[in-house]
């Protein structure tokens, strides 16, 4: 049972109990009539003065109030105009020193938490800015054409309802039509729902700040669990399971990520989450390029986007994915060098090694399937990733036999 929970059943269980105490002590339904109203009314006059820090705050405002009430007519006397037992003065008064002790120590408090989120947020200069209702609390990460941010409800500050703030830079903006198709490409995406994609809220603007507002996942990347070695051979291929299933999701709606790689991949205790779908491509400016004739990360990039075919479908994302699953079952990339156009290079013109050979324990099923999704001509890859999630399944961890080395 979560804090917030308990206050509500505990404000509950005092409201009936003040009501039972009301019946017996007034002894009829005016006099409880007017104590609830008296309570009523503080309470939703101190909840619009400073919010109450509880989801229900109306609910908890009117508890309060009531209290208070209660408080005030049993305790500061029988004096002043009174109706079917309740004084109105003492119970006004009650009613107003318990909700503003309240109010008070939610002011307090959330002064002091601001203070330890300020001096926690750094010197990002848009820290603890305000974006709708949203504080910006901490910096996430930023890329080429963004900075992420975590925010949280300015009324409550709860990092429990967190979302993610992007924030797009002073250059994406220059972009001929960049506000248009963001929006175009928020909308698509708003239609994904699936438990391995991150979520997006919205797009919107506020002066010149141009936002999109998600879901806030609290994980590592894939990226920075690689740089710790490769996983472990069911690991993997539970992974690539999920990211197939949820690539395979967007495809039937018709939206295309064009930047699958393990900066975009979040890895939770429930799983992983895919984020960035189809915006690197509209709103991003390419690893290779400054010009943009080409957009994706060289390490991921399959060649036919490489060489700028207009015409992508869903073979790029399982080119990208299978590059990334030959980087997470060998601990190595698919293509490498010590200039993005060399990598490029090799993607159009070089064979890729067996995944056998740099690990022999993959399975030769498993590694076919990874070289399948990352043949050159993407007409010989599988027709779509609900093919590919088809044949991963076949390949469950349980039933992937240690392989002998090849040659053995």
């Amino acid at each position: 049972m979560n804090r917030e929970t308990f206050h509500l059943i505990g404000y509950g269980a005092l409201f009936v109990l003040a009501l039972v105490l009301m019946i017996m002590v007034l002894g009829n339904l005016l006099g409880l009539a007017v104590m609830v109203g008296i309570g009523c009314g503080i309470g939703l006059l101190s909840e619009s003065i400073y919010p109450s820090p509880f989801n229900n705050g109306r609910l908890s405002a009117t508890a309060i109030g009531l209290t208070g009430a209660l408080v005030g007519n049993a305790i500061f006397g029988k004096w002043g105009p009174s109706l079917a037992h309740v004084y109105f003065i003492p119970a006004l008064i009650g009613a107003l020193i318990v909700s503003a002790i309240l109010r008070a120590k939610v002011r307090y408090d959330r002064l002091r938490r601001i203070e330890d989120l300020t001096a926690s947020a750094g010197e990002e200069p848009l820290a603890m800015s305000m974006v709708e209702q949203y504080r910006l609390i901490r910096f996430v990460g930023a890329g080429g054409f963004a900075k992420v941010f975590q925010g949280v409800p300015d009324r409550t500050l709860r990092e429990s309802d967190s979302v993610a703030v992007k924030v797009f830079s002073d250059g994406a903006m220059e972009q001929a039509d960049f506000v248009a198709r963001i929006d175009r490409e928020v909308a698509l995406c708003q239609k994904l729902e699936h438990p391995n994609i991150v979520r997006i809220y919205k797009s919107a603007q506020q002066n010149k700040l141009r936002y999109i507002i998600m879901e806030f996942i609290k994980g590592e990347t894939l990226r920075s669990r690689l740089q710790k070695g490769r996983m472990d051979i069911p690991e993997a291929v539970n992974l690539l399971i999920e990211l197939a299933e949820a690539l395979a999701h967007a495809h039937s709606h018709g939206v295309i990520h064009r930047d699958v790689k393990p900066d975009n991949i979040i890895l939770t205790a429930q799983g992983c989450k895919v984020m960035d779908f189809g915006l690197a491509r509209q709103a991003g400016t390419s690893d290779l390029t400054q010009t943009g004739s080409a957009i994706g990360t060289p390490h991921y990039m399959p060649p036919e986007q490489i060489l700028g075919e207009k015409q992508l479908d869903g073979r790029c994302d399982q080119y990208a994915l299978g590059a990334m699953g030959f980087e997470i079952l060998t601990g190595e990339k698919l293509f490498d060098g010590d200039e993005a156009i060399h990598v490029v290079i090799k993607h159009v013109q070089d064979e890729p090694r067996n995944p056998r050979e740099i690990r022999p324990q993959i399975s030769e099923a498993l590694a076919n399937c990874i070289l399948k999704m990352i043949s050159k001509d993407r007409d010989d890859r599988f027709p779509d990733m609900d093919a590919v999630v088809k044949e991963l399944k076949t390949l469950k961890p349980e039933a992937i036999a240690l392989a002998r080395p090849i040659g053995t």
